[in-house]
């Protein structure tokens, strides 16, 4: 799975299938329909089962297959409300993650009182399943829950969860994302929290809509079909769009 070699740019007809399935789902749902149409060989309950630091090493990469080798980023300064924008190597972001050795990206073991924990990395099917619980505190027992296992095999206890959660908070940290910034405007340095799933579904919705403006300025002019058009290279449908408007 951390091998990209069959994984597909979301370019043409990819790129407005991507955009159809995932505009009625949530966010997480979204970053396991993108990956399910570009890694074809992957199914989405395995991908729904990776620790959220692998989902996010893959979805740098078909942002980088798709969109380019930069993450271009808008924000608003929490201090002075200065609206920016910078570019973020999406490689350099994935080599923080690929740096970090598996075994902290996914499991920790440990023994407290006589008994064995095991404690795992979050997944994105552990999130899906918290999203119909209303309160915060009931969807991190939830969530506590679902990672966690005591020996022998039994489901985490709601006793043992103060001494579990510090480390549940250092097992998924290596799944955060983040960016130092400096604001233009007053200086001030923050840390910001980037959601990968959510930005590469914002760069899919805006490339499906853009994809789709020039279909129909294409056909409307020389009636091509929609499929003929999005089967297009990038360059050769700019070029005809210049032409056009010559």
């Amino acid at each position: 799975m951390r091998d990209s070699t069959t994984m597909r740019a979301l370019a043409g007809e990819l790129l407005l299938a991507a955009w159809e399935e995932g505009a009625p789902e949530h966010d997480l749902g979204r970053a396991l329909t993108l990956l399910s149409i570009a890694l074809p060989d992957a199914d989405r309950e395995q991908l729904g089962a990776l620790p959220i630091a692998q989902r996010n090493l893959l979805l740098l990469r078909l942002h980088g297959l798709t969109f380019g080798p930069l993450l271009n980023v808008f924000g608003v300064c929490p201090k002075c409300a200065e609206q920016f924008e910078f570019a973020v190597p999406a490689a350099e972001m994935a080599a923080r993650l690929e740096g970090q050795s598996p075994d902290s990206r996914m499991m920790m073991t440990w023994r407290e009182a006589g008994r064995q924990y095991q404690l795992r990395a979050v997944t994105t099917a552990d999130l899906l399943a918290t999203l119909g619980v209303p309160e915060a505190a009931a969807a991190q027992d939830l969530l506590l829950a679902c990672c966690l296992e005591v020996s022998p095999g039994e489901p985490g206890e709601p006793t043992a969860l103060a001494s579990v959660l510090p480390r549940f908070e250092q097992l998924n940290a290596a799944a955060e994302l983040r960016c130092r910034i400096e604001c233009p405007g007053c200086s001030t340095r923050e840390l910001l929290d980037l959601d990968m799933a959510r930005f590469l579904w914002m760069e899919v919705r805006k490339g499906a809509r853009r994809l789709l403006g020039e279909i129909h300025e294409l056909a409307s002019a020389y009636g091509w079909s929609e499929r003929d058009i999005a089967g297009m290279g990038a360059g050769r449908r700019a070029a005809y769009l210049e032409m056009l408007g010559a």
